[in-house]
């Protein structure tokens, strides 16, 4: 049943004053028990032990023995000194004044006058219950503070423990909206909607999940429309690439005809843009593949294996431009858990990149690396490296950044690439500049968990 949080207050208000009334009860029989036990005296318990003792505190020449050690008392003559006593000079004179005066009472203080032969005893005393136990009297001046005391322990244990009852009531029913929020923030919106039994909580969550709803038929519409707009612009590459194909058949057509110096000029320009926008087309085609596929296929592969098949492609891919291609491994783990296809694409990528910027008959090193955190694949070419732009920003989609790194058959997409790759796998790319070879240094780096 739904209540609003006034209702739920107003209940914990009512429990609290039955508990505390209870306490109260509790209390007073306590001490109603310990007075019948003796454990507590009366408040009138020194005034009966001075009526007890009135004969012997008239006869008895000290009478220190006899009154109780609670009391303060004084002898006097007939002319007001004082013979024998515990009172200050000072409290004996002004006891002898009351006296005279017939008073009885002073404040919370009570006094008893005994006749004695020629002399007056007064003894003082207080009408509050107390401990029959020493040490407790010592401390404790009276059992109704005592009591008090008591009372006060219990009542506050009663307002920590009924401010902690709440507080978990109210965390509980606050931990819904708080799952609800942290799903809609991870944009995890097909779950069934819980309900608190706290009205006021309810009109939040239901609140949130009117939002929720809308929010997931709006990413959901935006997500169509994403792939629509993916569709198209795969659907249009592959399109493109029909007349592109018959635009560069013509054209090596025309190069076997007998044509004049410029017209064979014309038609070389022709061929060499051709080639420049299949590659831009394979490259919208490659953007469109690394945004679709967003799961990996991890499987434990022959790391070693793995290895020695990018170094045979590296050392195929640097014939045309006669470099050397050197590899060189580290202590390695025999397998690894990968998704083989996309990490052999990232470093291909990186490759590519290095072979295409080296300059003819330069060098490139592959290296592999392996430590207790990390699998380290290092590529670094001799080319000339990149600028300080180029560090923070090659990794985007379509950086060209200087066009003196910048290669004819690439379109800024082989480090983002790359990136999207490797991050896919929960590990980083690096980019500096090589000390070795005084070119471009690129470090794919994945979690040694992996192994």
């Amino acid at each position: 049943m739904q209540k609003s949080i006034s209702k739920i207050f107003a209940m914990y208000i009512i429990i609290f004053c039955i508990v505390a009334a209870i306490i109260v009860v509790f209390d007073s029989v306590l001490f109603l028990v310990a007075a019948d036990s003796g454990f507590i005296l009366p408040a009138n318990y020194y005034e009966q032990q001075i009526e007890n003792h009135r004969d012997d505190i008239a006869k008895t020449e000290d009478v220190s023995i006899i009154i109780p050690k609670e009391c303060e008392y004084a002898v006097y003559d007939l002319e007001g000194k004082m013979m024998q006593g515990n009172f200050s000079e000072e409290k004996s004179l002004n006891i002898w004044k009351l006296v005279q005066n017939g008073e009885r009472i002073n404040g919370h203080r009570y006094y008893k006058i005994i006749q004695r032969k020629g002399e007056v005893c007064v003894v003082e005393y207080t009408l509050v219950s107390n401990f029959a136990n020493p040490i407790l009297r010592r401390y404790i001046p009276s059992a109704d503070l005592g009591v008090v005391i008591i009372f006060l322990i219990l009542f506050i244990i009663e307002i920590i423990a009924f401010s902690k009852f709440f507080r978990k009531r109210m965390l509980k029913e606050m931990q819904i909206l708080k799952d609800t929020t942290k799903n809609i923030q991870m944009e995890n919106l097909d779950f069934e909607m819980k309900y608190s039994n706290v009205i006021e909580i309810n009109e939040v969550l239901s609140a949130l999940d009117k939002m929720k709803t809308e929010l997931y038929e709006s990413l959901n519409k935006q997500w169509k429309m994403e792939e629509m707009r993916k569709e198209q612009i795969a659907a249009l590459a592959h399109d493109i690439k029909t007349p592109l194909t018959i635009i560069k058949g013509n054209s090596e057509l025309l190069n076997e005809l007998d044509l004049k110096p410029d017209q064979a000029e014309f038609n070389k320009r022709i061929l060499i843009e051709v080639s420049s926008m299949e590659s831009y087309i394979k490259s919208l085609i490659e953007i469109m593949k690394s945004e679709k596929e967003s799961t990996i296929e991890k499987k434990k592969i022959d790391l070693k294996t793995f290895v020695k098949e990018i170094t045979e492609q590296g050392i195929s891919m640097s014939i045309n431009k006669q470099l050397r291609f050197i590899s060189e491994t580290n202590e390695i783990p025999e397998f690894a858990l990968i998704d083989e296809v996309e990490l052999k694409r990232a470093i291909n990528n990186v490759i590519s990149n290095a072979i295409d910027y080296s300059p003819v008959n330069g060098e490139i090193i592959f290296y592999v690396d392996f430590n207790d955190k990390y699998i380290t694949f290092i590529i670094e070419d001799s080319g000339r490296g990149f600028t300080k732009e180029e560090l923070s920003s090659a990794t985007e989609q379509f950086f060209q950044g200087d066009k003196s790194r910048i290669s004819k058959s690439h379109y800024g997409m082989g480090l983002y690439i790359a990136k999207k790759f490797i991050e896919r796998h929960n590990g980083r790319i690096y980019l500096s500049n090589s000390e070795k070879l005084s070119g471009a240094k690129v470090i794919l780096e994945l979690p040694s968990a992996l192994s």
